[in-house]
């Protein structure tokens, strides 16, 4: 889930300079990391502490060196939502119902006839069950149109117009299961849709 590119951090800054020539699917079949997370990285997203390790041996850095340039990653001033490209035109669906569960309430629209979202949107990070990847005040674009795989940050929307908001580890048979990084895994049942989230960003203080 890669961030806004226009400003990067000193860590994501040490990432792309370590790869030098090779491309993310080779660092990433490397190392053996997904793709789509080695991405993020280089875009401003940053590590899970199981993830320190094998990052911190790839940049050469001690633990607490990595630790330090994460948290600096995290407390960095965001930049404002992009106003171009093709997410410039997304509209804001769903809202938290449950904080501690990471549930989504998406109301339904178009007259009643639909709940879930078929074009690009973004939701506002309102749960801490995503942290640090997602962190409170994150918004978050979601793009139904990726086909999401395991690993891949989701948001799994069942019948009813109910989300959950997570880590895809596996789907099939009408049941999503998720992880997450400081909450409780979650099994989704009678799932309709899942949709991957591709971008996120801090939202500037008002």
């Amino acid at each position: 889930m890669p961030r806004q590119q226009k400003q990067r951090t000193r860590l994501a800054r040490l990432i792309i300079e370590k790869q030098g020539a090779a491309t993310d699917r080779e660092i990433s079949e490397q190392r053996g990391w997904l793709q789509q997370t080695f991405n993020r990285w280089k875009n401003g997203g940053t590590p899970r502490p199981d993830m320190y390790a094998s990052l911190g041996k790839f940049l050469g850095v001690t633990h607490d060196e990595l630790e330090a340039l994460v948290l600096e990653a995290r407390q960095a001033v965001s930049t404002p939502v992009p106003r171009s490209g093709v997410f410039n035109t997304a509209k804001t669906y769903g809202r938290v119902s449950d904080r501690k569960d990471g549930k989504y309430a998406f109301d339904a629209f178009n007259n009643g006839r639909k709940r879930i979202p078929e074009g690009r949107y973004w939701i506002e990070i309102d749960t801490k069950v995503m942290e640090p990847a997602l962190p409170v005040g994150t918004r978050a674009w979601v793009d139904p149109g990726v086909w999401p795989k395991p690993g891949f940050e989701v948001l799994v929307h069942a019948k009813g117009g109910a989300a959950w908001l997570g880590r895809l580890q596996s789907l099939g048979d009408g049941t999503a299961s998720l992880t997450r990084d400081a909450g409780q895994p979650v099994n989704v049942r009678e799932v309709e849709a899942v949709h991957a989230i591709v971008l996120s960003e801090r939202i500037p203080a008002a």
